[in-house]
């Protein structure tokens, strides 16, 4: 099996030890909610929708920028949070354990502070990246993507080391960095299988809603659309948490984590000397 089938495989594997704890899904969903009150209330509450252009000038000013990293922060904060969550529901379920979603919940406010500290470092990051993609010509916002791109891809495993072990920021980036470069292979095309699976069941769905919407059923297109897109609104983060779960236990204690297969695994990663 090539690397590509490998990876189905695994999100194969990931969505099947999901299902054991379907109610880890309720986790992205509060963070979704939760985003997206944040941002309405910096958006009305603070003005930034009425000054939203001040990333395209050249010197955007403190009045803007201050409660902008404020957002920033807080959904970051709000995202990472759950997404440990996710990850310390998937690795109970992996060791063996029954996770709920308040032992998830419970893992992840253990490591609410190094979680708010990564937020305010991803934050800055992420910001910093955008108002440079905003200023820079063609070539410069490749280069910039690129990065970007990179910085994704080194951060990883961030989240599954801040929640599940005792590092500093510093120290957990650079594991991240480290087992980035063990397993970099599952987990970049891994990512995009999942990616992949995410655009075809979109594209499934808008095709569905419109063949009712052509037939004339107006309400059934707007209850299956409106379902539907929360269903995988909440599905695929939740795999992705899943997924990662399993990498990180892997690569970092060489078991095979219970529902995925030891042959899969032992093929997917190479161990460098």
């Amino acid at each position: 099996m090539g690397r590509i089938g490998r990876s189905f495989e695994l999100v194969g594997q990931s969505y099947r030890v999901l299902m054991q704890d379907k109610e880890l899904m309720v986790l992205p969903l509060v963070s979704g909610v939760l985003i997206i009150g944040v941002a309405v209330s910096f958006f009305f509450g603070a003005g930034l929708g009425d000054r939203i252009d001040a990333f395209d000038r050249s010197a955007p000013d403190a009045a803007f920028m201050i409660p902008m990293f404020a957002l920033y922060v807080l959904t970051y904060a709000i995202g990472i949070f759950f997404q440990a969550a996710v990850i310390a529901g998937a690795t109970e379920r992996l060791r063996g354990g029954d996770p709920t979603v308040g032992s998830a919940l419970a893992a992840a406010s253990r490591k609410i502070l190094p979680i708010l500290m990564w937020a305010v470092v991803a934050a800055t990051v992420g910001m910093l990246l955008r108002a440079i993609q905003d200023r820079a010509g063609f070539i410069g916002k490749i280069v910039v993507g690129i990065i970007g791109a990179a910085w994704s891809l080194a951060t990883f495993f961030v989240v599954p080391v801040i929640v599940l072990e005792e590092s500093s920021i510093g120290e957990s980036f650079g594991r991240s960095l480290g087992l980035f470069k063990k397993t970099w292979g599952e987990q970049f095309v891994g990512g995009a299988s999942i990616g992949i699976a995410a655009v075809c069941a979109w594209v499934t769905l808008v095709a569905v809603v419109g063949l009712l919407a052509w037939a004339g059923i107006a309400f059934a297109a707007f209850a299956v659309g409106a379902a539907g897109a929360v269903f995988l609104a909440v599905l695929f983060p939740t795999l992705q948490g899943v997924f990662v779960a399993s990498l990180y236990q892997y690569a970092t204690q060489g078991g095979t984590p219970r529902g995925f297969d030891a042959q899969l695994l032992s093929q997917a990663f190479v161990r460098k000397h």
